[in-house]
């Protein structure tokens, strides 16, 4: 018998986490059977059951990879040296892609994966070790740009990368609920609101929240 290389392996696992996703987007996560990976995958439940022992791995596993791709992206990005350029490309990678036609699979397997933490322990772990990961990489973000006096100081770094990751975060729930939604606006009216364009006037600043000392 023909050993099977490691690449045959992480394709044909790719494969079927594609092919899961969208079984996924389309029934939700407990809808969807075996058999449905199955029929999308073109593959027989003893080739899925080889790589994955069960669908419960799979989520997991889709959980695991979205989760890696993002990091890699954060990490690529945060390298890329002056701020404005750091965030309006965060912006444009992460926000953009919201705005294609063919997007509304991925949003679906965003939300499934956020609604499955609240019930699965492993997938929780998952998420929040991501969005611990997001956080920190943006908060290293924004320490940078207050050193180097872009950002106002007072601003708590954590806090703020909380807001950015908010931002993301409801534009995926609201495009889920309503796919007419205006990415552009949207993130131009989020800019505004980052860069001090969003007031007319000179608003009072006692409600700013301050860095932790």
């Amino acid at each position: 018998m023909p050993k099977v290389t490691e690449a045959h392996t992480e394709a044909r696992r790719e494969q079927i986490m594609e092919a899961a996703s969208h079984c996924f987007s389309r029934e939700g996560f407990h809808k969807t059977t075996i058999n449905d990976i199955c029929r999308e995958s073109a593959l027989s439940p003893g080739a899925i059951y080889r790589y994955f022992p069960s669908k419960e791995e799979i989520i997991a596993a889709t959980a695991e990879q979205s989760l890696q791709r993002s990091i890699a992206l954060v990490r690529e990005i945060k390298e890329h040296g002056e701020t404005r350029r750091v965030l309006d490309e965060r912006v444009e990678r992460f926000f953009g892609p919201l705005d294609c036609a063919d997007c509304e699979q991925d949003i679906r397997c965003d939300i499934e994966l956020w609604s499955e933490a609240l019930r699965e322990p492993r997938i929780m772990e998952v998420e929040r070790r991501g969005m611990g990961s997001f956080r920190q990489h943006f908060a290293e973000i924004i320490r940078r740009a207050q050193k180097l006096g872009e950002i106002n100081p007072r601003l708590d770094p954590e806090a703020v990368a909380r807001t950015m990751i908010a931002f993301h975060a409801g534009l995926v729930v609201q495009k889920a609920m309503d796919p007419r939604t205006d990415v552009k606006a949207y993130v131009t009216a989020m800019k505004a609101m980052m860069i001090g364009q969003f007031w007319q006037g000179t608003p009072d600043d006692t409600g700013i929240a301050s860095r932790k000392e």
